[in-house]
């Protein structure tokens, strides 16, 4: 394993059940204690009831790309070989939206396709989510 970019704080209070579930190739996402509401990214207080209390629930990784933008030119030196590359924003079953990097020709993207998450182990105990055309998962 070999990945010379930067990588995330696994162990910050507030995300850290992202990154495990990340880790063990599941998405999750926070539900509020008090009114049910859903939240990704992570948030100390529900922006629905302001409440604290939250759970970390299994959430699918699907659903169709909403937006997305091709960079053409590296904004770190560490990604300069990977230009150009796509990420894209899912709107999630779920509801949610969530923004991350698109593992697909660009010729190919579109929004609208069905996504699904797949989990790059890059380090120890470190995923990473990609999302990557429903239609090319069984291909």
């Amino acid at each position: 394993m070999s990945y010379d970019k930067p990588l995330p704080d696994i162990n910050d209070p507030l995300t850290a059940p992202f990154w495990k579930a990340l880790a063990e190739h599941e998405l999750r996402a926070q539900r509020c204690q008090e009114c049910g509401t859903y939240r990704l990214p992570a948030a100390p207080v529900c922006p629905n009831c302001l409440a604290r209390g939250c759970d970390w629930v299994a959430i699918e990784a699907t659903g169709p790309l909403w937006s997305y933008v091709v960079y053409r030119r590296a904004l770190s030196p560490r990604f300069a070989a990977d230009v150009p590359y796509a990420v894209g924003l899912v709107e999630l079953d779920h509801g949610l939206h969530l923004l991350s990097r698109i593992d697909a020709p660009l010729e190919e993207i579109t929004v609208g396709d069905r996504m699904t998450a797949r989990y790059d182990d890059v380090a120890p105990g470190v995923s990473l989510l990609t999302w990557i055309p429903e239609r090319t998962v069984d291909a």
